[in-house]
């Protein structure tokens, strides 16, 4: 793709973004970030993550837990694509043992399929 068109397709793209709703403009372009994520990390936005790390660092049990089940309350509902909600399982699961492992899918597919 020639440099001339790739540029026009930017602008198209940041006049497209501008043109959503910001909530609507935030789910798509995660979503597509997400996807497009495959090993290799991207360049941190605005660092973020670090921020987050430095925070999570400092902060008491009490107030991991309270931002923890806030923010796993909106993610439920956030449409991460299927790779980012495998990596958000991945986490969640990361300290467990096979047996609890499989203890939690018994019961989430119980809650999913009542006999």
């Amino acid at each position: 793709m020639s440099p001339g068109l790739r540029l026009s397709r930017v602008a198209d793209l940041i006049d497209a973004i501008h043109a959503c709703h910001p909530d609507d403009a935030e789910q798509v372009l995660s979503v597509v970030l997400e996807e497009w994520q495959t090993g290799a990390p991207m360049p941190p936005f605005l660092d973020a993550m670090s921020d987050a790390e430095f925070w999570a660092h400092a902060a008491t049990f009490e107030e991991l837990r309270a931002v923890f089940l806030a923010a796993g309350r909106k993610l439920a509902r956030y449409p991460l694509g299927p790779q980012g909600r495998m990596r958000m399982i991945r986490r969640l699961m990361e300290g467990l043992s096979d047996g609890e492992r499989q203890e939690i899918i018994g019961v989430v597919s119980a809650e999913r399929d009542p006999a």
